[in-house]
């Protein structure tokens, strides 16, 4: 085991004055936490330049190509490797590495920490990890060819991961295009389509519980909410079991059967989607953070609708004053959307019926090669 202080030299960065526009726009990158994302784990360029003349005047230093970017507060726990010559603001705890620790080694490492750096976070408002808390962070510290290797065969189970989710991702896209193929988007539609409010077109639009649920662990009953609504499925391992008389009082007025189209209609992930497809599906009890959309079958395929809201974002994004953006059930019953004949509709849910078998053999092999990395981390990190 080795101290990061005693393998990495960990430095941090300043914001030059934002009142002083010499100092801006200039030819030096000068990075921020919020441009370390899951997406890149190496960073070659920033949003925002700076000149030399805010590198004198505030006395910056520079971060060589190869140092482990660590965020350390406003999100704590962000790692990415400098791909060139950097700088940046106050934000990070970077680790420029020694001859002892590759650097590729350490950035899996940090990655795999992430609830270990914030439960480190300390203050108040904003919590940060210090420049002395993150020196006295302890690595395994193998040899630098045993940390290669180590570092190598996390590299390709990432990248086959990152595969996975980007084959995910496009057969997401081609679905959507088939939509717009077939209907075109609600302001321009691929055919004269006769339209009508949702309101007409369902047998119900309500929302779930207002107010919390007793918890009962093994009740078989479950309060689920817009955090277990994602990537079409509704995931029961985060949903709370709730007690039994709580959810037969709600259950009639918010009763989700399998079939029902569930749009998450507040908070960050609004518009969030599933149809409900699971055997515990009579035995779950919404939260407010749900919508519930009974379609009339005879007009609408839930499959179609669920697919409608994903194309024309409009039906759900909501422009309000409020901090928290809020998809209101007024403005659900009363969005007009076209009705193509059945047939159609079936014609599309069919196709997207294939595609999700192909989707179910990616996300299978998806959770095969998460599983391996977890049991790879906890082997060679703890």
């Amino acid at each position: 085991m080795a101290r990061l202080g005693d393998i990495c030299t960990v430095v941090s960065g300043t914001t030059p004055k934002s009142t002083q526009a010499e100092y801006w726009d200039g030819d030096l990158n000068w990075v921020t936490p919020a441009e370390l994302t899951d997406e890149s784990d190496i960073i070659y360029d920033s949003q925002r330049k700076i000149t030399q003349q805010a590198v004198i005047d505030s006395s910056l230093k520079s971060f060589p190509a190869g140092t482990v970017l660590l965020s350390s507060r406003a999100p704590i726990g962000k790692v990415a490797i400098a791909g060139t010559e950097m700088y940046c603001n106050q934000g990070f705890k970077n680790l420029i590495c020694s001859d002892k620790i590759y650097n590729r080694y350490l950035y899996h490492f940090l990655k795999d920490k992430t609830d270990y750096l914030n439960s480190l976070g300390r203050g108040a408002t904003f919590k940060e990890i210090s420049k002395s808390i993150v020196e006295n962070i302890e690595i395994p510290l193998p040899s630098l060819e045993e940390q290669r290797k180590i570092a190598a065969e996390l590299d390709k189970v990432s990248d086959l991961i990152a595969k996975r989710r980007t084959q995910l991702d496009k057969l997401e896209d081609l679905v959507k295009s088939r939509f717009i193929e077939m209907f075109g988007t609600l302001s321009h539609p691929s055919q004269k389509f006769k339209y009508d409010i949702l309101k007409n077109l369902c047998r119900k639009i309500t929302d779930g519980k207002h107010g919390g649920c007793t918890p009962q662990l093994g009740s078989g009953r479950y309060f689920v909410g817009a955090r277990e609504i994602f990537d079409d499925s509704v995931h029961y391992e985060t949903a709370p079991e709730i007690a039994i008389d709580e959810f037969e009082k709600d259950y009639k007025r918010c009763n989700l059967e399998i079939g029902d189209l569930l749009i998450v209609n507040t908070g960050a992930t609004i518009g969030k989607s599933a149809i409900a497809c699971d055997c515990r599906t009579q035995h779950t009890l919404l939260q407010k953070s749900v919508a519930l959309l009974k379609v009339k079958s005879e007009l609408i395929n839930p499959v179609f609708l669920k697919y409608c809201y994903r194309v024309n974002e409009t039906m759900y994004k909501v422009e309000s004053a409020s901090a928290q953006p809020n998809l209101l059930l007024s403005k659900i019953n009363t969005t007009s959307i076209y009705v193509p004949p059945m047939a159609l509709q079936n014609q599309f849910a069919a196709f997207v019926e294939q595609t999700e078998k192909s989707k179910t053999t990616i996300s299978h092999s998806l959770q095969k090669l998460e599983t391996l990395k977890k049991a790879l981390m906890q082997e060679y990190f703890g």
